[in-house]
């Protein structure tokens, strides 16, 4: 039916003019007339439906429930109007949701339709969202409640009840406050009170105890954050609690075993501080009166004798060493100082240093580098664990062999060498190679050794950054090799040699020095040293707190320290030194047998001026003496002369 044959009034203009989709159907459900909104929303013509089935367009799942509708009109009083939704397909493909609004009349069906799909999609958007979060809510073993600003609970999760053992119920509209433990309800109100004087957005953490319906006490963790309505309704928070009472527990167990773990490592240091004392000091007296007959005997055979012993004594004392090293290793507490380090310097110097020992075997050392690679390095550590290689190349070598150092450049790291042309290690000697006190069943061979230098390296390597292996072939040699990063350093050239401190003028002073020492074969020992030194007047205590007097009353040049004092503790003996106007200049110089480096590191930062190991290398000592004294010669004499010039002018 065409609009003219139609209707040409106002109602008809009406009804061809809507924006909202009109149609008309007849008895059987086919279209009559639909108006110009088809083609315009849903791209159907007049041409295209009129006298086909209106079912044609709706969606499968809804052309039953909108047949009943139809039925209905058909048979209902003319004055009735339905309202319903359905999918209508248009030309494209796409359905969209459409709400009719429909009379029957006559024989017809009238119907008003408007495209509500945006508003449908937009609710079951909303719906999933709020079943998600149901969802969400539900399975979140969390607590979740929303506050008000009297901390009252407005609305709570399903977690709450399984947390508290509190139901929704019961907990909505109770002031949040009810469970949370007396003592600690201060906090909370106090991290509540801020969070909502903050800005919307506002966070706050934290922990505290709340009793569950049957009584049990929890550890709770709170994370909560403020809402802020823009629409002027009152500010309310989000507050997520969780139990951490395991959590707290294990934390609980962690703290005490850090501390026990700190004490024991405390009575570790302490015990091989102890260990180290008692295991130095008599060797202290055996090296020391060693090298002192050494300096004073003639008689070929008797310096034989005396070097057996200083050779035995200082083998002893290289052992403590090396155990002691390991200890700090195996602690995590070795100390050591990253700098960049002439390679080739180091191994010049340390071949230097084997060479009498490869003379005495008959081997060669060749060092085949030519590159001056510097390395990042502790360069004692590094020197220490060369040293090693070397005097195990020569040891463990074949007569008349060979020793080849060398270095070269390998992926941003150098690799230096120690090959020797020795018998070989075995694969099933290898595994064993870096274990302390395994000598790899040499025991049989007469070479000395203790089973130790190995081990001591690999773990100095790696506490440098580096890495030590090896390469070896049986019958033909060993390859011991150290891969350390490479430094991009420039080295400065030397300026020249610094002057030496000490002045003619030294052997006419008179000096004082004293020495506080429990130990009387070391204060023999010192005395006896010191007769070298004629123009040194030697005070000497056995206990701290006399030597403390004597410094004050005789306020010498020098003060010689021991650490493990019987009456008082050489870094108090050193306090009581520093807070006296009257000792606070004097230099001290510690002796002790005490070599760990915590302790060394303690008194350094404390301000004395050297610090020397037991046993003690004697013409080290004097060195220090003689630095120290001469020093203070030039000053006293530089004094002296500026007090001389004032007097003239």
């Amino acid at each position: 039916m065409s609009r003219e044959i139609f209707d040409t009034s106002d109602m008809g203009e009406f009804f061809w003019n809507s924006t909202d989709l009109m149609s008309i159907l007849d008895e059987v459900g086919n279209w009559r007339v639909v108006n110009s909104a088809w083609p315009n929303s849903m791209g159907w013509t007049l041409a295209d439906l009129q006298g086909k089935p209106f079912t044609e367009l709706i969606h499968p799942d809804d052309i039953e429930p909108t047949m009943q509708k139809f039925s209905y009109l058909m048979s209902a009083p003319e004055a009735s109007i339905v309202g319903f939704r359905n999918r209508q397909r248009r030309r494209d493909g796409e359905y969209r949701w459409i709400e009719w609004s429909s009379q029957g009349r006559n024989g017809a069906v009238f119907s008003a339709g408007r495209d509500i799909t945006d508003q449908v999609e937009g609710q079951t958007q909303l719906a999933e969202s709020l079943e998600t979060t149901r969802a969400i809510l539900d399975a979140v073993a969390d607590s979740i409640i929303t506050v008000d600003e009297h901390f009252t609970v407005l609305n709570v999760s399903p977690g709450t009840d399984r947390i508290y053992g509190a139901s929704m119920t019961d907990r909505r509209g109770r002031p949040s406050l009810d469970i949370v433990h007396p003592d600690d309800r201060e906090h909370v109100t106090l991290a509540l009170h801020e969070l909502f004087t903050g800005h919307s957005g506002a966070i706050t953490n934290y922990r505290f105890r709340a009793r569950r319906a049957d009584g049990v006490m929890l550890n709770i963790e709170t994370r909560g954050r403020l809402i802020r309505d823009e629409r002027g309704l009152a500010p309310r928070a989000v507050l997520v609690s969780r139990d951490v009472t395991e959590t707290v527990a294990n934390e609980m167990v962690l703290q005490e075993a850090k501390e026990a773990a700190e004490r024991a490592n405390f009575a570790k240091s302490e015990f091989m501080s102890r260990m180290s004392h008692e295991l130095r000091t008599p060797l202290n007296s055996v090296l020391g009166f060693a090298q002192i007959l050494e300096m004073e005997l003639k008689s070929p055979d008797e310096l034989q004798m005396v070097g057996y012993i200083h050779h035995s004594g200082q083998y002893l004392l290289d052992l403590i060493n090396e155990v002691l090293d390991i200890a700090r290793i195996e602690a995590g507490h070795i100390t050591v100082m990253i700098e960049p380090v002439n390679l080739k310097e180091l191994q010049s110097e340390c071949i230097e240093i084997v060479k009498p020992l490869a003379d005495e075997h008959e081997i060669s050392i060749v060092l085949q580098t030519s590159v001056d690679y510097h390395v990042l390095a502790d360069q004692q550590r590094l020197k220490q664990v060369l040293l090693n290689l070397l005097s195990n190349a020569i040891k463990y070598n074949a007569p008349k062999g060979a020793v080849t150092v060398s270095s070269a450049r390998r992926n941003g790291r150098v690799r230096f060498s120690v090959a020797d042309t020795g018998p070989g290690i075995t694969p099933a000697l290898r595994s064993r190679l870096f274990t302390p006190f395994d000598r790899l069943d040499a025991e049989s061979t007469g070479v000395e050794g203790t089973g130790l230098g190995l081990a001591l390296s690999k773990g100095l390597v790696e506490a440098i950054g580096g890495t030590l292996g090896v390469d070896s072939t049986v019958g033909i040699g060993s390859t011991f090799w150290v891969e350390l990063p490479i430094a991009e350093f420039t080295k400065l050239l030397p300026l020249g040699d610094a002057p030496d401190r000490r002045c003619a003028e030294l052997e006419e002073a008179v000096a004082t020095v004293l020495y506080i020492e429990d130990d009387l074969a070391n204060v023999q020992l010192v005395e006896r040293l010191l007769l070298q030194r004629p123009h040194i007047r030697l005070l000497t205590s056995l206990q701290g707190g006399l030597g403390i007097e004597l410094a004050q009353q005789h306020q010498p040049e020098l003060i010689l320290l021991d650490v493990h004092l019987a009456d008082v503790h050489g870094f108090d003996v050193l306090q009581h030194l520093r807070e006296d106007s009257r000792t606070i200049d004097i230099p001290v110089v510690v002796l002790s047998a005490d070599a760990t480096a915590w302790q060394r590191r303690r008194f350094r930062n404390a301000g004395v001026y050297d610090y020397l190991s037991k046993p003690l290398d004697l013409q080290e000592l004097l060195d220090v003496i003689d630095q120290h004294l001469g020093a203070q010669t030039v000053d006293a004499q530089m004094r002296s002369t500026i007090e001389r010039a004032s007097l003239k002018h």
